[in-house]
């Protein structure tokens, strides 16, 4: 029941804490790293959801 949300939820926060982490690291102005992470992480998530579902 809860494996679904978790694996939407998990992958989002990895992709996002991921990316603060690069951000931070390169002191970027424009925070594109947790952008694109945060995106990779939704869409990554996503795609484990269906994969479970299937």
């Amino acid at each position: 029941m809860w494996d679904i949300p978790i694996r939407l939820c998990s992958a989002l926060f990895l992709g996002f804490f991921l990316g603060l982490f690069f951000d931070n690291i390169l002191s970027t102005q424009v925070p594109l790293f947790t952008l694109f992470f945060s995106v990779a992480g939704l869409i990554s998530g996503i795609l484990s959801c269906i994969k479970k579902l299937l």
